[in-house]
């Protein structure tokens, strides 16, 4: 009975008060309509907040608070980072997915890549000669966060455009090489499906390049392709691309139209650039997670790098 009656007089407590915590710990009691306003009452202890209030790491806005040493990781890893959609938010499952994402890190080589860059998967296929499928093509974009993260490469085979959608972490993959590292001027190079062929041709036979040495910044490709003949399958002059060269034969209302949706309206929208945003002070501790695991993979293949030239001298 006693624990009924305490059950009772809790839950009268929750109808009675609704608290609003104020930055600093500060806390107002508003009632609820039809109960006696009485400024004397205090919130009882048991609605009281028990979690810690967490101070941000920042010190000022004109500076950021992510180590420089972390802040190429945001680039070379855009996985990491959670939904822009908060509604898609849920702390636990991105912690659970950033773990399944380096386990798998420790697996298989994932090395760094973004969009431009000319690659070579090799996964495992069942009806492929000696169980396994090589495709090479340029990186045409990148989606997705954590294990959802995926790529699309594109290539011609036998004259026909032909692109393949992997996920970054399927276990089907056993080896992403790089070829060529570089980048583009656009996010994405979606427009090549529009543009002449030879901007997509690669040989499956291409050598890869030296690696990039560490501290030396990625290369950036500022070649402006060519499209074809206007009208494309989309329309790719209202989306503010750098990498596409400007057609005598369109109209200039296409392009008139474009310069004002950017000037005007996309550069002043203040919320959709805060919505795809997300803050430095959820992102630290993430690159922390992230930067501590780079480095011990860092090390061990390092180790195992000596470990095969002694071998081979030995064998020697």
């Amino acid at each position: 009975m006693n624990s009924i009656y305490r059950s009772r007089r809790f839950f009268s407590n929750l109808l009675r008060y609704q608290l609003v915590i104020f930055q600093g710990s500060k806390q107002s009691i508003h009632y609820r309509k039809g109960l006696k306003k009485d400024p004397t009452n205090k919130v009882p202890a048991r609605l009281k907040p028990i979690d810690p209030i967490v101070e941000s790491a920042r010190k000022s806005f004109g500076k950021t608070i992510i180590p420089p040493e972390l802040a190429e990781l945001r680039f070379a890893y855009p996985e990491f980072l959670p939904s822009f959609v908060k509604e898609h938010r849920n702390p636990i499952l991105e912690k659970v997915m950033r773990d399944d994402m380096l386990k798998r890190r420790t697996v298989i080589d994932i090395p760094e890549f973004y969009v431009g860059t000319i690659m070579a998967v090799t996964i495992t296929d069942h009806w492929a000669s000696g169980k396994l499928s090589k495709f090479v093509g340029i990186c045409i974009e990148r989606n997705g966060q954590g294990t959802f993260a995926n790529f699309t490469l594109r290539n011609r085979v036998d004259g026909q455009g032909v692109e393949i959608r992997y996920d970054l972490y399927n276990p089907t993959i056993q080896e992403i090489q790089v070829l060529k590292l570089e980048k583009r001027l656009d996010d994405h190079l979606l427009y090549l499906r529009d543009a002449l062929p030879k901007y997509s041709e690669f040989p499956f036979d291409l050598p890869p390049e030296p690696p990039r040495k560490a501290g030396e910044p990625v290369p950036i490709n500022t070649i402006q392709v060519e499209m074809k003949e206007w009208p494309w399958t989309k329309k790719w002059e209202f989306k503010n691309l750098k990498g596409i060269q400007k057609l005598p034969n369109m109209p200039d209302y296409n392009y008139l139209n474009k310069w004002k949706r950017i000037n005007e309206l996309a550069q002043f929208d203040l919320m959709s650039q805060y919505r795809q945003h997300v803050s430095e002070d959820e992102q630290l501790p993430i690159w922390n997670q992230v930067g501590e695991h780079h480095e011990n993979i860092r090390k061990t293949r390092e180790i195992e790098r000596r470990r095969k030239l002694i071998r081979k001298d030995l064998n020697a």
